[in-house]
């Protein structure tokens, strides 16, 4: 697809085009790396339809730059979650039923024609964020929906490791084949760096929660396109930071404080020093033995270091059970029934046990955020009315990536029947009768200091 100037690209959203304005240190021979060549079989799927789309998307959304850019920045509020404020796990576990949860958050209300005319402006509070809460479904708006068809065993960047397996025609990575399930080319890689900027939207701007201060090195697992280490490292200049991937997907002219290697987290890790910050977003899927690897994260954080796990729940869930019957709703019990056969659980099967996995694996000041991603644009709510509009757009684009492989390889599906059902899902993402929406968990836990007495 040719590309709209109308459209903000994920990198105007948070000031992060001004990344090519700074002096950049070029990457190190052993990291340098470029993205996955484009699909050209997948550039021939875009239809005018989708451009017309994405260009209604565009309109409704630039406000969201300007409130993007006026949300304070993580290191200067972020900080645990204290008291009554924190979800409990008998909270986690009303909150895993597929029906309605009870929510902690007052419900949601407003005026019909107030709320259009905020709609319009797209002018929040600059604090607010998707924390779970109960929302009230806009009755009024009758809009169209909106979619959209180590060091350790480090490789070196050699012409095999872009060799990528080509299949149903998307591309996955080549070092360690068919231990990641989703795509890495570059349509796969666009629609990353889009969720990059839906979670921050999603997070009021954070781009972590653990309280750190001064850290010295910071580990990204499964850093994908490298934007969320690029950003980190551009808030923490003095932080020395690593991101690590089975693919080369990164940029080439990233701050002079990051580096990124083809390396694989299920490996055992042999780096020089320990981190003060692992960061692991959206990680279901990735891992065959997650407390594994959760033990070889707190083994290598320094004393009073920081693991953060930032997730999603599957299959969808709702308040008032329109979800139920759906395709939407079968489509998260196939993607899980499929990550168990393969050996990769995925969704809710492996964040509902973060928190258990982290205490057994010795950390404590374990805190619990619950945030959500609303399927389409059905809440009342203006920010939740337009966090339903990216995500939306995000699982509607993702959707062929998430079922292919899973539906494929671990259900021995044909193509054509993956074709079908991802049909049949986006019809659903874009009926604003079904208020469904995803659970987005965030678990960050400290690695307690010598001599510390721990109580679980």
């Amino acid at each position: 697809m040719a590309e709209d100037n109308n459209i903000p690209r994920p990198d105007s959203l948070t000031g992060h085009d001004q990344l090519q304005q700074q002096q950049r240190a070029p990457v190190s021979a052993n990291s340098s790396a470029k993205r996955a060549p484009p699909n050209g079989a997948n550039s021939n799927n875009d239809s005018d339809e989708r451009q017309a789309i994405e260009r209604e998307l565009a309109a409704k959304l630039r406000g969201t730059r300007d409130y993007l850019n006026n949300l304070p920045t993580s290191d200067s509020d972020a900080g645990p979650v204290n008291g009554d404020n924190a979800p409990t796990s008998s909270d986690t576990q009303t909150q895993a039923a597929n029906s309605d949860p009870q929510f902690e958050a007052a419900n949601i209300n407003g005026d019909g024609n107030a709320v259009e005319q905020q709609q319009s402006q797209v002018s929040f509070d600059a604090g607010q964020n998707a924390e779970e809460q109960s929302l009230e479904v806009d009755e009024l708006d009758s809009d169209s929906a909106i979619g959209s068809d180590a060091e350790s065993q480090t490789a070196s960047l050699s012409e095999s490791i872009y060799n990528y397996r080509r299949e149903h025609g998307r591309t996955y990575h080549a070092y360690k084949d068919g231990k990641y399930i989703f795509p890495n080319d570059e349509r796969e890689a666009d629609r990353l760096d889009l969720q990059h900027h839906l979670l921050r939207i999603t997070y009021a701007n954070k781009l972590f929660f653990a309280p750190l201060q001064n850290p010295k090195r910071c580990l990204d697992v499964g850093t994908g396109t490298g934007i969320w280490a690029v950003d980190f490292a551009d808030e923490w200049p003095e932080c020395q930071v690593i991101g690590i991937d089975l693919s080369p997907g990164q940029p080439s002219v990233v701050p002079p404080n990051i580096k990124f290697i083809v390396d694989d987290a299920e490996d055992q890790w042999l780096y020089d020093e320990k981190f003060d910050f692992i960061h692991a977003r959206l990680m279901s899927g990735c891992f065959a033995d997650w407390p594994a690897f959760i033990r070889q994260a707190y083994d290598n954080l320094e004393p009073g270091g920081w693991l953060e796990l930032q997730d999603y729940g599957l299959p969808v869930r709702s308040a008032d059970g329109t979800h139920l019957g759906t395709h939407m709703l079968r489509w998260g019990e196939l993607l899980l029934e499929a990550g168990r056969k393969m050996g990769r659980p995925l969704g809710s099967d492996v964040s509902e046990h973060f928190e258990t996995w982290l205490e057994q694996a010795g950390f404590v000041d374990i805190q619990h955020k619950m945030f959500m991603w609303p399927t389409s644009s059905w809440p009342k709510d203006p920010f939740m009315k337009e966090l339903g509009r990216w995500t939306q757009v995000n699982i509607i684009d993702g959707l062929e990536a998430f079922c292919l492989a899973l539906l494929t390889r671990g259900l021995g599906w044909q193509k054509e029947e993956v074709d079908v059902f991802v049909a049949r899902i986006s019809n659903d993402f874009r009926n604003k009768k079904i208020h469904a929406y995803f659970p987005m968990p965030v678990v960050w836990a400290r690695k307690p200091l010598p001599g510390e007495m721990v109580f679980h």
